[in-house]
């Protein structure tokens, strides 16, 4: 049986449609950045991008897995005047320096070379070159950049150096699990270190952005909020521990359960069953 993006089949989300009346399905695993939740965190990090941007440079970016960054940072993307920015975004992250400087070459349409002092200096001299322009300003995008080794961002740190130093040519967006941070720690890279101009850490939800998500998430479905008693969205909260993907999993699970049991709410008491034999967080609950 086949599924969509939200993990759920057709069939499935007739039932749950008909069920409870909703016109799309909620707590999708995937949303356009346009249609994200602004949590508190989020709009905070969306400020300070803008105000940073407009001094240009480095940024990171870091914070767990599954707490929104790569939704927030598709928003800061999306937001930007054409005129005046060209964003370069890695499809996937290179694992060595001259995998790196070869994925900027094809994502400026630049010719490939065989050596990797060719391929940094044409990037680099390319890089000068938008910069000194009247046109947009450069701005590369690495986003999951907690894969990147230590010869990568040490590549990054060389391309940002040297004779451009009396100017920022192009500006960084490096973000990453906090796994980033722990490399980012190494001796050698202590030079890029001190070139970040705004970092920032995302967290996951606290309890009124999580209240606030689940009513959002419904909403946008059609629905009254009302379908979750606050006592449920309390248990959410606590076994999710704020995550806005776990916030997904647990609520749709106890949609799907709901629907099962012919319940037309979730109340604190089957919420607590529904994260009682959800395999995922059986442990998380009992240490909840």
């Amino acid at each position: 049986m086949s599924t969509d993006h939200d993990g759920l089949s057709k069939v499935q989300k007739r039932r749950l449609r008909s069920h409870f009346g909703f016109t799309r399905a909620p707590f999708s695993r995937y949303m356009w950045a346009s249609n994200m939740y602004d949590s508190t965190g989020q709009r905070d990090l969306l400020a300070g991008l803008r105000m940073w941007l407009e001094l240009q440079g480095i940024v990171l970016i870091t914070g767990p897995s599954g707490v929104g960054k790569s939704i927030t940072l598709r928003r800061f993307v999306k937001e930007l005047d054409d005129a005046r920015y060209r964003v370069l975004v890695l499809p996937t992250m290179p694992s060595t320096p001259h995998g790196f400087l070869r994925s900027l070459c094809r994502e400026m349409g630049l010719q490939m070379r065989q050596h990797t002092t060719d391929l940094f200096d044409q990037v680099r001299g390319r890089l000068v070159e938008l910069g000194q322009a009247d046109g947009p300003h450069p701005v590369l995008v690495l986003d999951d950049a907690e894969g990147l080794r230590i010869g990568v961002l040490d590549m990054l740190r060389r391309l940002t150096a040297a004779n451009l130093d009396e100017q920022d040519h192009f500006s960084v967006v490096l973000a990453g699990t906090d796994e980033l941070l722990h490399t980012l720690q190494a001796p050698q890279l202590a030079p890029l270190r001190t070139r970040v101009g705004f970092a920032w850490q995302l967290r996951p939800y606290g309890l009124e952005d999580a209240r606030q998500y689940v009513a959002y998430q419904l909403q946008r479905a059609a629905v009254d909020a009302k379908v979750f008693s606050d006592q449920a969205v309390k248990r959410i909260f606590q076994v999710s521990r704020g995550y806005p993907r776990s916030i997904n999993q647990l609520a749709l699970q106890a949609l799907i359960q709901a629907v099962i049991a012919g319940r037309d709410t979730v109340d604190g008491d089957f919420m607590h069953q529904v994260c009682k034999s959800h395999p995922l967080y059986q442990s998380v609950l009992g240490a909840a």
